[in-house]
């Protein structure tokens, strides 16, 4: 199911990739000539720009250039496909950071943004129409295009691709990154919301609280890349302050998350981290944005160290040896070192040379989604066990593995609505292991939980499948057997209690425990009240008791309530 699921999340996510590989377009991706400052000859088609760097396209420009911020300026020589001529030409970019203008052989085009000194961002993609007469200046159908770029803060340059082909087409097709983003949030924000309904419904179950904590977190940063929630979000507050702040506020909840997961208790190591969470949140607050994106390296250095320490935790509660392993453990293992990793590649990869930026998704770029994603199904993998572990362990009884009192009284509740509609019989057999206190006091509890296992097994065996037996508090059980009468009941009464006369618990050195029953058997005709039912055969049962026990004692119960006689066996 799970192989299913990702191989068709795969297919969702790379068919806008596939997409954009038309005829009749260009990605311009690769080495653009570049060079720092600002001088309106640059835009010049005439330009030697020979003696110029080059910084890969898509890229920030702080990859090859290490920490700048200002002006920057991008050229590049395109022969447009042969599809392209006579038709309407577009160029449409994706992120850029921060504000740009773009030059078509030598004419200033569009732009996005202000320029300082009113400098407004305009990181968004956006798609620009190359007007006919900029066309027509192409010399020997080479044409040259210049984009000016100024970054303020943080990571400048022409961070996700750029493409030229038809306007209308490109139009039509959009960028693959608003598809990709906005299912990644999509689903991550579901699955948060999901948890967090699940918490109201159980509020013991923290580890879904935090569960649902981490998602909105995660939602919300990747919602900070859609461009519709970029506009919306400018002129009230940067996108780049808003998802360092979610990832910095989902820091400690994800370290409580993995302690809940794995049963640990959160150390001093772990108080230092979450106070650091804080400070970084209180200084992503305040800071003005140039001072936050010089300080950001520390962040991301304090994300890493609490990454690295958040694995530690979960390698050293997952390995063999050391207690108990908790359930799931290595799938929680996998997914917490995924998720970590992950996001620390991305980190360093923004800072170290070497480590080149993934871009595994369509428009967008880093592993950061496919880490969440392991983590996310691991998680949800090791919560739904843990799930089934609690709703099991509140249905059955551990040591007998029969049903507990209350699913049996549930299910008699319902058995004799039933019958009120459709009318038939009903039996109840209550068991009483006789002086079972003298079995404890003779050879401990051991060999008592040993004898109330044993019985447990042959109450199984001796019904049907359908039936339903139940241990009902103590030494004493009780089988509901569904559409029986009289006959029936006492026939699996006799079963089982030659079954039990068989029986012999072994003790080391000592002879064999042998175990006797009394047993109470009630049956109802058209039951009005189930409650009836089991008074008497409770009452049955005190009567076998009291007669000298290792008995049999039946009853049968009428529609009216009544009872008539009871007959020993």
């Amino acid at each position: 199911m799970t192989t299913r699921f990702l191989f068709a999340l795969f297919l969702l996510l790379a068919a806008p990739a596939a997409a954009q590989t038309a005829p009749d377009s260009l990605a311009l991706d690769g080495p653009w000539r570049f060079r720092q400052g600002d001088d309106a000859a640059w835009a010049s088609p005439a330009l030697d720009d020979r003696a110029w760097g080059t910084v890969p396209v898509p890229g920030e420009w702080e990859a090859a250039l290490g920490d700048y911020d200002g002006f920057g300026w991008y050229r590049r020589q395109v022969v447009l496909p042969a599809g392209l001529h006579g038709a309407p030409v577009g160029i449409r970019f994706g992120t850029v950071g921060d504000a740009f203008e773009l030059y078509w052989n030598g004419v200033k085009v569009a732009g996005a943004g202000r320029m300082p000194p009113e400098f407004v961002e305009g990181v968004t993609p956006v798609l620009f129409l190359v007007p006919d007469s900029v066309l027509a200046r192409a010399a020997d159908g080479r044409h040259v295009v210049a984009v000016r770029v100024y970054n303020d803060y943080a990571y400048g340059g022409l961070m996700m691709p750029v493409r030229v082909g038809r306007y209308d087409e490109l139009a039509v097709r959009g960028s693959p990154r608003a598809v990709v983003i906005g299912g990644l949030v999509s689903f991550f924000l579901a699955i948060g919301v999901y948890h967090l309904a699940f918490w109201f419904r159980r509020r013991a179950a923290r580890e879904n609280l935090l569960f649902a904590a981490v998602c909105l977190c995660i939602s919300i940063y990747g919602a900070t890349y859609a461009d519709a929630v970029q506009r919306a979000l400018i002129p009230v507050m940067n996108p780049y302050r808003v998802g360092l702040l979610a990832l910095l506020a989902g820091g400690p909840a994800y370290v409580a998350l993995v302690n809940r997961l794995f049963g640990l208790r959160g150390g001093r190591r772990t108080r230092l981290v979450n106070l650091a969470f804080a400070a970084a949140f209180a200084a992503g607050l305040v800071l003005p944005l140039r001072l936050l994106a010089e300080f950001n390296q520390w962040i991301d250095a304090l994300l890493i160290v609490g990454l690295l320490l958040v694995i530690a935790r979960a390698w050293k509660a997952a390995a063999p040896g050391d207690g108990p392993a908790t359930p799931h453990a290595r799938t929680l293992l996998v997914g917490t070192a995924a998720f970590s990793a992950a996001l620390s590649y991305d980190l360093l990869s923004e800072y170290v040379s070497f480590i080149p930026v993934a871009r595994i998704l369509p428009g967008v770029s880093g592993v950061f989604w496919i880490g969440f994603m392991v983590f996310l199904i691991a998680v949800g993998t090791a919560t739904a066990g843990q799930w089934a572990l609690t709703e099991v362990a509140a249905l059955v009884d551990p040591l007998t593995e029969l049903s507990r009192r209350h699913v049996l009284e549930d299910a008699l509740r319902r058995e004799a609505g039933r019958l009120k509609r459709t009318g038939g019989s009903l039996a109840l057999v209550m068991v009483d292991l006789d002086h079972f206190k003298r079995i404890n006091d003779t050879h401990g509890h051991r060999v008592g939980d040993q004898v109330l296992a044993r019985v447990g097994r042959l109450l199984r065996s001796s019904a049907r499948n359908l039936d339903l037996p139940a241990r009902f508090g103590g030494e004493e059980f009780a089988v509901l057997l569904y559409d029986t009468g009289m006959e029936g009941a006492l026939a699996f009464a006799e079963r089982f209690r030659v079954n039990l006369n068989e029986m012999r618990v072994p003790v080391e050195g000592r002879p064999a425990v042998e175990v006797t029953a009394s047993m109470g058997v009630a049956v109802g005709s058209d039951l009005v009240d189930p409650d009836a039912l089991v008074e008497a055969a409770d009452r049955a049962l005190y009567r076998a008791k009291s007669d000298g026990r290792d008995r049999l004692v039946s009853v049968r119960v009428e529609g009216s309530d009544r009872v008539t006689a009871f007959v020993e066996r």
